[in-house]
C-alpha cells in the first residue's frame, strides 16, 4: 500500500512537474493549448514547399530580411526535421520584415487558432505573427504579433477574426519582425491548426 501511494505522488508530482514547464512556453493568444480537432498544416517531415522573400520582394517596398528557408535536423519538436528561417539584420535601405511563404488552395472553415513550435537559439528577440493571404481576392488577414525571446515556445495564435475567409487561404505568411538587429536564424516546426 506504501509503495502505490508512493508511486502515486511521484507520478502526480511529475505530471505537474510536466504540465508547469511546458506552460511557461506557450505565449500568443492563450496560455494554453486549447482542446479541439487538430489538423495539422505542415509537420516538414515531407519535404520542403516553402519559400522566403528576399529582394525579389522589392515590387511590394524594400527588400526583406529573409534569406532562405530549408529543412533541417538540427531541431524538431516532433518528427525529425523543422523548417530552419534565416535572417539578416536591417540595413538603411531594407525592411526590417522577414518573409516565409508556402501558396496552396486549403479550406480551414471553422479554424480557431493556428498553433505553431518555434525555436530561437539566438541571444535576442524577434516579433512573430502568421498572415493567410485567402479568397480569389488574396485578402491579407494578421494575426496578432508575439515577441519569440531565446528558446524553445509555442506559438497559439486566435483565428476569430479570421473566420469570413477561411473557406480559401492560398497562402501561409510566417511574418518575422526586428526586434534586435539578427544575423541568424530559428526554427519552426509542427505548424497546425485547432477546430
Amino acid at each position: 500500500m506504501k509503495r502505490f501511494i508512493f508511486t502515486a505522488l511521484c507520478a502526480l508530482l511529475f505530471a505537474a512537474c510536466v504540465q508547469n514547464v511546458h506552460s511557461q512556453n506557450i505565449i500568443g493568444d492563450r496560455t494554453s493549448i486549447p482542446q479541439g480537432n487538430v489538423i495539422t498544416i505542415d509537420d516538414f517531415e515531407k519535404g520542403n514547399y516553402w519559400i522566403w522573400a528576399g529582394f525579389d520582394w522589392e515590387q511590394w517596398g524594400p527588400s526583406k530580411l529573409s534569406t532562405s528557408a530549408r529543412i533541417s535536423n538540427q531541431w524538431a519538436s516532433q518528427g525529425k526535421q523543422s523548417l530552419e528561417c534565416k535572417v539578416i539584420a536591417s540595413t538603411q535601405n531594407s525592411d526590417t520584415d522577414g518573409m516565409f511563404f508556402m501558396d496552396y488552395n486549403w479550406d480551414f472553415s471553422g479554424a480557431k487558432y493556428v498553433i505553431v513550435d518555434i525555436y530561437n537559439p539566438e541571444n535576442k528577440s524577434f516579433e512573430l505573427g502568421i498572415a493567410f493571404q485567402a479568397t480569389e481576392n488574396w485578402s491579407w488577414k494578421e494575426t496578432s504579433n508575439v515577441v519569440i525571446k531565446p528558446g524553445k515556445h509555442t506559438v497559439v495564435l486566435s483565428l476569430e477574426e479570421f473566420q469570413d475567409v477561411l473557406y480559401l487561404v492560398k497562402r501561409i505568411n510566417i511574418c518575422y519582425r526586428e526586434k534586435d538587429r539578427i544575423n541568424g536564424r530559428f526554427y519552426i516546426d509542427n505548424m497546425r491548426l485547432v477546430k
